[in-house]
């Protein structure tokens, strides 16, 4: 697990402000037992949205879980979307649908509690299409309206987890950030990547 090899033994990710509590935390475990559990049968064999891809997204949406003090049941959540969000690519290009169907198709794989599944298929599938179709995408997924800002949450982080790894192809644009501490992690990001 290249990440884990990474956080225990490079010196220069020390010195992020993240790394001491971080490392200390229970995050830290999750990601380890996502690393641990993660069906790499399943995954989209490519250099670019393949296994180094979602290894570095699932750490990204560790570290947002644990900058937001989220609870399990939203990091299960966020590292089930990590896990999933790209396996049902056909390429590597423009494939707005491959959220849709990681998320009807391998929901199956997820650890998510049955009852939050629904806000889980919401994040996979919003993942990979505008901002602004969002909210349809919410409404369609979570019938409880009581859950849709939970739901929104949820899918911001995410797609800031997964576009934190577009320095993989030069292509992170911080203003598309949508949370604080993600537009923290862009130096970072970069950092993170030239050592992996």
């Amino acid at each position: 697990m290249r990440v884990i090899d990474i956080l225990k033994n490079e010196n220069r990710i020390r010195k992020y402000d993240f790394y001491e509590d971080f490392m200390a935390s229970p995050y830290f475990d999750m990601l380890v037992d996502t690393y641990q559990t993660l069906n790499e049968d399943i995954l989209y064999d490519s250099k670019v949205h393949g296994k180094a891809h979602i290894e570095r997204v699932i750490f990204f949406t560790l570290l947002l879980s644990f900058a937001y003090d989220l609870d399990e049941a939203d990091t299960d959540i966020l590292r089930d979307a990590a896990s999933l969000h790209d396996t049902m690519r056909v390429n590597d290009g423009w494939d707005t649908d491959h959220g849709r169907r990681a998320a009807t198709r391998n929901i199956k794989y997820a650890r998510t509690k049955k009852k939050d599944q629904n806000i889980l298929q919401a994040v996979i599938t919003a993942h990979s299409i505008n901002d602004k179709l969002m909210d349809d995408i919410i409404r369609e997924f979570v019938k409880d309206e009581s859950k849709w800002p939970r739901a929104t949450r949820l899918a911001k982080l995410f797609k800031d987890s997964d576009g934190l790894d577009r320095v993989r192809i030069n292509r992170l644009d911080p203003s598309y950030l949508r949370n604080d501490y993600s537009r923290k992690l862009v130096d970072f990001a970069y950092e993170f990547y030239e050592n992996f």
